[in-house]
């Protein structure tokens, strides 16, 4: 049976679609996805923005082809599912061809490092448009430095950077994600309010991991 589902569990991911939602995109748009998995984000956007148009890559080579078996995913060419190497995505792209940029691979809790260093930030800032946003998924615990050289590197490379996540996680006092917003141009105040009204305590920060 193939079903479709356009709902956010994971409060991550509501911060991802949040991010997305408070960048007021154009009406036209074109997001490249970083680690493809069941497909719930890139489903969720091209639910909530009919004009945009989603690549999802992973490097699983059997992955893809389950999820357009199991899901009711929206056809190519506003979802297109390839495995690849999430650096080599941005890698072939040319200068300013997306608008968006979302990270959300992991190797066990850890984005891979080759995903999450200065060279990887370094292609995301230059394939995105001048209004374009990028949003990462860092796993984080308590007692580690997890996720200090991904955000240092967001800071090299893009003019604002905030994060979104957990009071308790922003203080490192408990185990889980953190959502970097990077861009030209990134709303805080409007991140603030959304997460004002999240179901969890959720905070915005600029400074996390300085």
């Amino acid at each position: 049976m193939r079903v479709e589902l356009n709902v956010l569990d994971f409060e991550y991911m509501r911060h991802m679609a949040a991010a997305v939602d408070v960048w007021n995109p154009p009406g036209r748009w074109l997001a490249l996805h970083v680690g493809a998995a069941a497909c719930s984000l890139p489903r969720y956007l091209a639910h909530a923005y009919p004009e945009s148009g989603h690549i999802a890559v992973d490097i699983d080579t059997l992955l893809p082809e389950l999820v357009r078996q199991w899901w009711d995913l929206p056809r190519a060419p506003r979802l297109r599912i390839r495995t690849q190497d999430g650096l080599d995505a941005l890698q072939n792209r040319r200068d300013d061809s997306l608008d968006l940029v979302v990270r959300d691979a992991f190797a066990g809790d850890t984005t891979p490092p080759h995903l999450a260093d200065a060279t990887w930030w370094e292609h995301a800032s230059r394939v995105i448009k001048s209004d374009g946003l990028v949003v990462a998924n860092v796993g984080t615990r308590p007692g580690t430095v997890m996720g200090r050289d991904d955000i240092r590197a967001a800071r090299m490379h893009f003019g604002q950077v905030a994060v979104v996540a957990e009071h308790a996680v922003l203080k490192g006092k408990r185990r889980g994600n953190v959502v970097i917003v990077a861009g030209k141009s990134v709303n805080e105040d409007a991140l603030r309010r959304y997460a004002a009204s999240a179901p969890l305590p959720t905070g915005v920060s600029s400074t996390w991991n300085s």
